[in-house]
């Protein structure tokens, strides 16, 4: 066990525990914050969390210090969660059918009370300071995002699949709806809501005295609560035509209760500039039956490797006009007391592309003018059930069940040449409480043209990850993936797979090992600490990578087996919209030189993992990674 690393006298321990969490304090600004203990380990020499607790109940200036910084939080262990969740499902089916008189929502602080315990206020100076600069989402755009209202009969689906919906608001930490019981009325309940906020403000400023550039940002994913989002950039650099650009967006989530969203955007790169405007309705629950979404976009782009006969850098301009409709349905008649799904699903995309602008080198016609026709016919049948200590560090996660399958036609009509379409998405997962969750799925593509194959595309994927399993205060989960690549165009015979990080073996980068095939097989197991440093939680992580890859003319399972082993941490304040810091150490035993780079030391921002959430969309083509 981890905790064996600790020194095994007592007094010993315990001063280390303290100095460690003084110099954790003193380095960096953040708070520490225990959670509570659900299970006391037999062997009370390895409770590191109650010996520091317990010491800090002394009367001394470091105990007095502790206390000051040690806050119980009692309501984030695993079995916590599913006794609440529990809980919540069985007051929610007592009142199932009856009438709903009155909707009461109540927005919380970003940090204090929490939508499993609104009562409580315990929190310190510096997060008071942040719940005051905070701009709470207003009580009026979360009653826009119900799918029930008053005068309706209570029914139970409604109820989860709404705590979900407000849960995938990016703003939104937690949700937790709830019917109250009103006295002398049994035929009818009252609603109440609970939704906690993050601190969804997050910005930047960065400054290279050698090349004398310079970049600002700033983004609000709930500008002054409205639930808009607002993104601006500014960057000054001497490779710039004027040498300052910006960039910028401004997204409306939700308009009218229609889950409509638009948005207008304008984005610069150093050879690239981007902007249009979009009007989307996604498919965003499986009860609705309309979805579709209009896109116009610009495009400039220079090719500083592509140059014309007089030397000069080719540039491309287009713009693109993107429309899409979808329609769900059901066979089986609607009955809201089971659960109601939209399960079939036809759509048809069109997107055309003109150019105003192309490079006169281009001998392949990738830069034609074009109209691509896409239809789908689809079934889905999704389910979610609540979780924590999956991607998150102690937050709420909502685990999509899936069943799917989704056939793909379509049309490309180009200036120079025209093609069909051909592609199969399937997906199956389940969950079981002893076993844990298990994904798999098959997506294949292919273009076709003047009777050739081309283009071809092929993804197999699995992924599994154990149930929440404890050791004494300490939760830890198991997670496994595996995934098979294959990308090949006889009209442009490329290799353009690799395994690189997050296409295969974290941390490792080879620019020269590419193929068109590729199977990769991933390991995890996250630890999670019972400890907070002002909300921000830690996860200890143990990974190990392997990899396969090869050209077209070679055999995959003849090729070299490329490995990586890791060892690192992950932390982060789920209150507050800042991406998560996790720092790895990896060792690779084997590289594709031999004075290969055998050590790495690096960060990442984002989850290795991920849910394939497979709700239906826009239809788009299969594409590898």
């Amino acid at each position: 066990m981890i905790l064996e690393l600790f020194p095994k006298n007592r007094w010993l321990r315990k001063h280390y525990c303290i100095h460690l969490f003084l110099l954790f304090v003193i380095c960096s600004p953040l708070q520490l914050k225990a959670q509570p203990t659900t299970h006391i380990s037999a062997d009370t020499n390895t409770n590191v969390v109650r010996d520091v607790k317990e010491y800090a109940k002394k009367d001394n200036f470091i105990s007095w210090l502790l206390r000051q910084i040690l806050v119980d939080d009692v309501d984030s262990s695993g079995s916590q969660f599913k006794k609440l969740f529990d809980r919540d499902k069985s007051i929610i089916r007592r009142c199932s059918g009856k009438i709903i008189r009155k909707i009461n929502v109540k927005v919380l602080d970003v940090f204090g009370a929490s939508v499993r315990n609104p009562q409580d206020t315990v929190r310190s100076w510096l997060q008071d300071g942040v719940n005051t600069l905070h701009a709470k989402t207003k009580e009026w755009l979360v009653k826009n995002k119900l799918i029930f209202s008053e005068g309706q009969k209570l029914t139970p689906f409604y109820i989860h699949e709404n705590e979900r919906i407000l849960r995938q608001s990016p703003y939104v930490y937690d949700v937790r709806i709830i019917p109250q019981i009103i006295p002398n009325e049994a035929d009818s309940v009252d609603i109440m809501i609970y939704i906690q906020d993050i601190w969804s403000i997050n910005g930047s400023v960065a400054y290279s005295p050698s090349a004398k550039n310079a970049s600002f940002s700033f983004s609000d994913l709930n500008f002054l609560g409205f639930g808009n989002e607002f993104k601006a950039g500014l960057m000054f650099n001497h490779e710039l035509t004027h040498g300052w650009d910006w960039d910028g967006s401004y997204t409306i989530d939700n308009i009218k209760n229609t889950f409509i969203s638009s948005g207008v955007y304008y984005l610069s790169e150093i050879n690239r500039q981007r902007y249009g405007i979009l009007v989307i309705r996604d498919f965003f629950s499986p009860i609705i039956d309309w979805g579709g979404g209009i896109a116009q976009g610009w495009e400039n782009t220079r090719y500083p490797d592509m140059k014309n006969a007089s030397g000069l850098i080719e540039t491309a301009r287009f713009n693109r006009q993107d429309y899409w409709l979808g329609y769900a349905f059901d066979i089986k008649p609607f009955d809201p007391e089971t659960i109601y799904q939209n399960r079939f699903n036809i759509a048809g995309k069109t997107t055309r592309t003109v150019f105003s602008q192309r490079p006169d080198s281009d001998t392949t016609h990738l830069f034609q003018d074009n109209t691509f026709y896409l239809g789908r016919i689809g079934f889905a049948y999704r389910s979610y059930f609540k979780d924590a200590y999956i991607y998150g560090l102690g937050k709420t996660e909502d685990v999509p069940l899936i069943k799917m399958i989704e056939l793909l036609f379509g049309y490309e009509k180009g200036a120079s040449s025209d093609k069909s379409y051909y592609g199969l998405k399937t997906g199956y997962s389940f969950y079981n409480d002893d076993f844990g969750y298990m994904y798999g799925g098959f997506q294949s593509g292919v273009f076709r043209s003047n009777e050739k194959w081309l283009s071809r595309t092929s993804v197999l994927e699995f992924m599994y990850f154990s149930r929440l399993n404890s050791i004494g205060d300490y939760n830890w989960r198991h997670y496994f993936g595996c995934k098979y690549s294959y990308s090949y165009d006889p009209a442009n015979p490329k290799d353009i797979l690799d395994i690189n990080d997050g296409g295969g073996l974290r941390g490792f980068s080879e620019s020269n090992l590419l193929g068109n095939k590729k199977i990769v097989l991933n390991y995890e197991a996250d630890v999670f600490v019972p400890l907070k440093f002002l909300g921000f939680a830690l996860a200890v992580i143990t990974s190990a990578d392997f990899g396969l890859i090869s050209a077209k003319d070679n055999s995959l399972f003849s090729s070299k087996l490329y490995q990586g082993y890791g060892v690192g941490f992950r932390i982060k304040n789920e209150h507050l919209i800042f991406p998560q810091f996790q720092f790895m150490f990896a060792f690779y035993p084997n590289t594709p030189d031999a004075n290969g780079r055998h050590f790495n030391m690096f960060r990442q921002s984002s989850i290795y993992y991920h849910f394939n959430q497979y709700y239906f969309s826009a239809p788009s083509i299969v594409t590898a990674d």
